[in-house]
């Protein structure tokens, strides 16, 4: 069966036992940021570029720096968990889950989003991931691409409500019979208070 993965997930070492979460969560991001705009992205599967989501979470792992993108990841670490994080707390935590970005083309520039193509085209490889990894949880980066992640084999679950905050959740129904509860929190690159978010997380761990 031909893949329809281009940008292959990160898969920490302890994912598959759920590492210190005792549960398998996949995070999904929406999009990579890419500025040579290769014609080919999203297609050529020999592409080196596949990595682009093992690497970029590796790179994140290997230089420990906050500044720019990186801080996104230490933000949502942070709600993960509750409390400010280490380097070596940082290491476990994303040896403990997946990660994947949804859309399977990279944007060329920063403020490029998506496209309603770009969500709908990228739906096989995101159920090609639920396969693959069998997730307990999916938390979702941001509203926008909760609202266009695709709704087959979705089974809506009721609203939860915390400090005023209306959540929304659902279960995506495997082939299998697994249902992998979905939930989403705000995307964690600007305005994140994860504190807060922890607050929303811990209700589905």
């Amino acid at each position: 069966m031909q893949s329809h993965l281009f940008f292959k997930p990160f898969i920490g070492q302890d994912y598959s036992d759920g590492g210190i979460f005792k549960k398998r969560i996949l995070i999904v991001g929406e999009s990579h940021y890419c500025e040579d705009a290769c014609e080919d992205c999203g297609k050529d599967k020999t592409s080196k570029c596949t990595r682009f989501t093992i690497d970029t979470v590796n790179n994140y792992l290997q230089f420990g720096d906050t500044d720019g993108w990186r801080n996104t990841f230490l933000k949502f670490e942070r709600s993960l968990v509750g409390h400010t994080t280490t380097p070596e707390e940082s290491r476990r935590i994303w040896q403990s889950v997946a990660f994947y970005n949804y859309v399977q083309r990279a944007m060329n520039a920063a403020r490029q989003s998506p496209d309603d193509m770009d969500f709908k085209s990228s739906a096989p490889a995101f159920f090609e991931v639920l396969d693959a990894l069998q997730p307990d949880l999916a938390i979702v980066w941001g509203r926008r691409l909760w609202e266009r992640m695709s709704d087959r084999q979705w089974e809506p679950l009721p609203d939860k409500d915390i400090e005023g905050y209306t959540v929304e959740s659902g279960n995506y129904v495997l082939d299998s019979g697994k249902r992998v509860l979905a939930m989403y929190v705000y995307h964690p690159s600007t305005g994140y208070d994860w504190s807060f978010w922890y607050k929303i997380i811990r209700l589905f761990m």
